[in-house]
């Protein structure tokens, strides 16, 4: 793939938000780009949502998901009514009531390779021609070194997905910094990389009309990351604190632009995507990934849930 224009040639492409937790809602303006050049697109994202919203560490499986469609092993199609067994809502079935139609759910409870076959067999039996994934703010460009660097395994396995599968396919990042996980000088650095291996495919940003599709779509959605790109669009720029003051984002206005990578030179740089292929089931992964001094999302979902089941004093 040499440029994003190659995209526009497609008549339908898979467009998925590959981060979990609200993903979905930046993939939006790619979706719409897309198709204003008369591309079909199917919208999606994947089956996590980290604690607290959800109570339970890690991804879910399609063994625990009622109400939807299972087209293939990895992927599925929710609609408003989608929802686990024990209540847990994905922001795809709000996207999906929302839009009044279906989305694309993605199970990202496996290995990367069980992941890459099934997304292949839906295209297939979607007559998808190609996949974008999209990430917000900044980690799935991350190498694994960066200090602030706090989700990787999800974002790590869309990019192994984009990087292995058997289809055309591009990475995008959207709400450049907004999850404050690199600082906005590792961005920089990192994109930098993969500018100078010819890993930059172009970049689109949004416009008003799109900004005011997202703030109505945002205002039954719960998201951070997503949410701040509107706010950035509407002049709220500079340092923000997120995530119950955990974690500061820096806004500019890059972070109203999505950038679109080629995922193969950045798999090349990324110790993630390594420890993500490496490894033979999910769980492993997260093996790997503290085997190199890497912690995880899940991590941080673990200490949440032992705080909240701790007795207070």
């Amino acid at each position: 793939m040499n440029s994003l224009e190659n995209f526009f040639d497609y008549d339908s492409v898979l467009v998925f938000g590959i981060g979990g937790s609200g993903d979905i809602a930046g993939s939006i303006p790619t979706a719409r780009l897309l198709e204003s050049h008369g591309v079909e697109v199917t919208l999606g994202g994947v089956s996590w949502e980290p604690v607290p919203y959800d109570t339970q560490v890690g991804p879910r499986g399609f063994d625990e998901i009622e109400n939807f469609t299972q087209v293939s092993s990895t992927v599925g199609m929710v609609n408003k009514d989608t929802i686990t067994y024990d209540g847990l809502r994905f922001k795809e079935a709000v996207v999906a009531e929302h839009y009044n139609t279906e989305v694309a759910l993605v199970d990202v409870s496996v290995a990367s390779d069980t992941l890459v076959d099934g997304i292949e067999s839906a295209c297939k039996k979607l007559n998808i021609d190609a996949v974008v994934g999209v990430d917000v703010g900044s980690d799935v460009l991350a190498q694994g070194h960066e200090d602030g660097l706090r989700s990787p395994v999800i974002d790590g396995l869309g990019l192994v997905v984009l990087t292995d599968i058997n289809v055309p396919s591009c990475l995008g990042l959207f709400g450049y910094g907004s999850d404050g996980e690199i600082s906005i000088s590792e961005l920089e650095s990192n994109i930098g990389e993969i500018a100078k291996n010819n890993g930059v495919l172009g970049a689109w940003g949004m416009t008003t009309q799109i900004r005011s599709e997202l703030s109505e779509l945002l205002e039954t959605l719960e998201t951070t990351a997503s949410r701040l790109p509107v706010e950035a669009a509407q002049g709220k720029l500079g340092e923000r604190l997120i995530r119950d003051g955990e974690v500061t984002a820096y806004l500019t206005p890059s972070s109203i632009v999505t950038f679109y990578f080629d995922p193969e030179v950045v798999d090349e740089k990324s110790l993630v995507a390594s420890c993500i292929r490496q490894a033979d089931s999910f769980d492993n992964i997260e093996t790997n990934l503290h085997n190199q001094n890497i912690s995880t999302e899940f991590d941080i979902e673990r200490s949440r849930l032992s705080c909240t089941d701790s007795p207070s004093n």
